[in-house]
C-alpha cells in the first residue's frame, strides 16, 4: 500500500500539533518519522491510522483521499492497516486472548492456527496459555505485534515500539521489525526519537520538529546531508562549525576550508564524521581540506572509536575503526593530519 500525507494539519484546543505535514512512502517501504518527545509524531500516526480527523490536508492510501471520507469507508480502510502503540495495551486474559483480540475488532473470525503461526513468527511460540499481565515489557511488545499481523495489514504503524524494551533486548526486537518487513513486504511507517532504531530499520527518514517536517528522504540524504542546523544537531553530527563564507572558502577556527559550492555570509557547515580521514602523515591524494592537528580524545567503541582533533582554534571528529586506532597508535597528544573532501562539507540553513 503506497502512503501519502499531503499538507497534513491537526489543531486542537487552540494549539497546532501537526503543520503542513507532507512525505509519502511507497509501497512496501519503511519510513522512520524521528524527532524530540512531544514534536507531533504520535498525533500523526493517529492521523494517518484515521483514528482521529485532521484540521485540513489529505490522507492518500493508494491514492484515495481519505481524510474527509465517512466512517464506512475509514472503516474499510483501517481494516487493511494496524498500528502498534509505545505502551501496548493488554486486556485482562491470556496472551491468546489479546491476539484474538485484534481480529474481533476487524471483524475477522479467530482462527487458533492463524494465532499460534502469529505467536510463532515473534518469538512467542508456547506463550498463548500465559496471562498477559505477567509478560517483559518486551514480551507485551511482541504480543501487540502478534496481534496487529494477525489481521495482514498492508501499512503498519508502529508508535516508538523499542522504547519501553529494556536495552540489551532491543537488538533481538529490531532483527524482529527488520525481518517481518522484509517477510511480509507491507508498508511501515514508525516513529521514534531514537536514530539507532531508524538507522537499523529504515531506508527513508521524516525529521518533524513542532509539529511541521523539516527534511525527509532517503537515510543517508537526510542523516549524513542534513539540510538546517535542528536536523544535524538532532541527527548526531559532531562536526558543526560556525563560519563565515568567502566564495568556495569557509573561514571557521582560524582555518580556510574548501566547499564545493561557493556561498556568501555567516552561517554553519556540517562535515560528516565518516568523511573526515585521520593520518600519521600529510596524506597524497585529491582532498583539498589537509590540517595539521593533534588527537585530544578518544571514545571508543566496539568497532569504530571516535576520535576528537584540534586543529587551529577548530576541533573534529572522526569515525576511525578500532583497527586503524591501533595501527595508527592513536592516543591523546598525537600529532595527525586531518583531511576531508571539499563536497563532504555541507552548508546548514
Amino acid at each position: 500500500m503506497r502512503f501519502e500525507l499531503d499538507s497534513l494539519s491537526r489543531r486542537t484546543g487552540g494549539r497546532t500539533i501537526l503543520d503542513g505535514v507532507s512525505f509519502a512512502v511507497e509501497s512496501g517501504g519503511f519510513c522512520a518519522v524521528i524527532g524530540p518527545t512531544g514534536c507531533g509524531k504520535t498525533t500523526l500516526l493517529r492521523t494517518a491510522d484515521l483514528l482521529v480527523k485532521p484540521s485540513s490536508g489529505r490522507i492518500l492510501l493508494d491514492g484515495i483521499d481519505y481524510a474527509g471520507a465517512g466512517s464506512a469507508a475509514c472503516t474499510r480502510a483501517r481494516r487493511r492497516m494496524a498500528m502498534v502503540m509505545q505502551r501496548p495495551f493488554m486486556l485482562d486474559g491470556t496472551v491468546r486472548r489479546n491476539v484474538e483480540a485484534g481480529l474481533r475488532f476487524r471483524g475477522m473470525k479467530p482462527d487458533p492456527g492463524r494465532i499460534e503461526a502469529g505467536l510463532e513468527v515473534v518469538g512467542l511460540s508456547g506463550f498463548a496459555g500465559r496471562h498477559a499481565k505477567t509478560l517483559s515489557g518486551g514480551e507485551m511488545q511482541k504480543v501487540a505485534l502478534a496481534r496487529a499481523l494477525a489481521t495482514d495489514p498492508e501499512i503498519l504503524f508502529l508508535d516508538e515500539p523499542l522504547s519501553s524494551v529494556d536495552q540489551g533486548f532491543r537488538p533481538e526486537m529490531r532483527s524482529l521489525i527488520a525481518s517481518l518487513h522484509r517477510g511480509r513486504g507491507m508498508t511501515v511507517v514508525m516513529a521514534t526519537h531514537d536514530l539507532a532504531d531508524a538507522l537499523a530499520l529504515a531506508d527513508h527518514v521524516a525529521v518533524l520538529s513542532e509539529g511541521r517536517m523539516i527534511q525527509h528522504g532517503p537515510v543517508d540524504d537526510v542523516l549524513l546531508r542534513p539540510s538546517n542546523l535542528f536536523v544535524a544537531s538532532f541527527s548526531g553530527q559532531r562536526n558543526i562549525l560556525r563560519a563565515k563564507f568567502e566564495g568556495a572558502r569557509a573561514v571557521s577556527g582560524g582555518l580556510e576550508i574548501v566547499m564545493a559550492e561557493p556561498a556568501e555570509g555567516e552561517g554553519c557547515i556540517v562535515i560528516p564524521t565518516e568523511a573526515v580521514t585521520v593520518s600519521a602523515s600529510r596524506p597524497d591524494s585529491s582532498m583539498r581540506n589537509c590540517f595539521p592537528g593533534e588527537v585530544a580524545s578518544i571514545e571508543h567503541g566496539p568497532y569504530t572509536d571516535m576520535v576528537s582533533m584540534v586543529t587551529g582554534r577548530a576541533t573534529f571528529v572522526a569515525a576511525v575503526t578500532r583497527e586503524s586506532t591501533e595501527r595508527l597508535g592513536l592516543h591523546p597528544g598525537t600529532a595527525v593530519w586531518i583531511s576531508f573532501k571539499a563536497n563532504s562539507v555541507r552548508i546548514l540553513s
